[in-house]
């Protein structure tokens, strides 16, 4: 059985920089590590949350009761095939898409951007834009329901959608590992010549403050993107405390060094109301809230 930790700080873990401490944190490696840990915790009625590498997600100052499995070091293999690839839930994306690259596989060079592991890339339908999703590459996934059992789901019983998909629907079950197709070949320095230059682009449109979460809401269904609509609002630069919208990138909130998640709760509701009262959009956020 992998060794528990008790009370530790879960804001170092995330990208933010926010958040209380974990009751309990474990770091399984491999799935019956895993498994192990999820059977205990059933059988104890104790809850249990999932972190990878922590962006995209907001812990709450009291942090998380029960069991918290930190899932950087866990499957973390890539195995390539003729037509697909089959990817760790613990693999960090831009690993995945430097790899790829040298392989001389086309079409992930849009991963190396985005801060998060291969599970929460699946679960929230990760991407930068349409038919740069992680639903447009799913062959299937491999979870551990919260029943403890190991099943394979193609990606037509996934509802796959912008920014969502079942396994959001389902926060118990633990993604293992997803099979992506690969269908295009390319010269592997040009592939990496693209992600270079991906990156740049990255860096002058998004702030360059670390202590970030990257895109907090989503962008509405067929109206103007998240960040104009910030924007129009008045809330570029304005603070709560050390919660600070960006003035580069009005859809990114940023941590000036001590903000809480009170304080950026507070301010995503204020962005809410105040798009609401002015363009009648309900702005959905893209951010996972931790505990719920």
């Amino acid at each position: 059985m992998v060794s528990a930790r008790r009370c530790v700080p879960l804001a170092p873990l995330t990208t933010w920089g926010i958040g209380g401490p974990a009751e309990y944190l474990l770091a399984p490696t491999t799935p019956e590590d895993a498994a192990a840990v999820l059977a205990a915790a059933r059988q104890a009625g104790w809850p249990v949350f999932f972190l990878g590498r922590g962006s995209n997600v907001l812990i709450a100052d009291a942090g998380l009761p029960g069991i918290t499995l930190h899932l950087t070091n866990f499957c973390r293999e890539i195995n390539v095939g003729a037509e697909s690839v089959t990817v760790g839930a613990g693999v960090f994306l831009p690993r995945l898409a430097v790899y790829l690259a040298q392989q001389g596989w086309s079409g992930y060079e849009f991963l190396i951007g985005i801060p998060g592991t291969v599970g929460a890339a699946v679960r929230l339908n990760a991407g930068t834009g349409p038919g740069q999703e992680m639903a447009t590459r799913v062959i299937n996934v491999t979870v551990l329901t919260d029943d403890l059992q190991v099943q394979t789901l193609p990606a037509a019983a996934l509802d796959f959608g912008y920014r969502s998909s079942l396994l959001l629907e389902r926060p118990r079950w633990l993604i293992l590992s997803a099979t992506l197709q690969l269908s295009e070949r390319a010269d592997p320095a040009a592939l990496q010549a693209r992600q270079r230059a991906i990156i740049q682009g990255r860096r002058a449109r998004f702030p360059s403050e670390k202590l970030t979460c990257g895109s907090v809401f989503k962008n509405p269904s067929g109206g103007p993107p998240a960040g104009w609509l910030i924007e129009q609002c008045g809330f570029k630069g304005k603070a709560v405390g050390d919660a600070q919208v960006s003035t580069k990138h009005a859809n990114f909130i940023i941590n000036r060094g001590r903000a809480t998640a009170d304080q950026m709760q507070a301010l995503m509701h204020a962005i809410q109301e105040k798009v609401w009262q002015k363009f009648s959009i309900a702005l959905e956020r893209e951010v996972v809230c931790l505990p719920g």
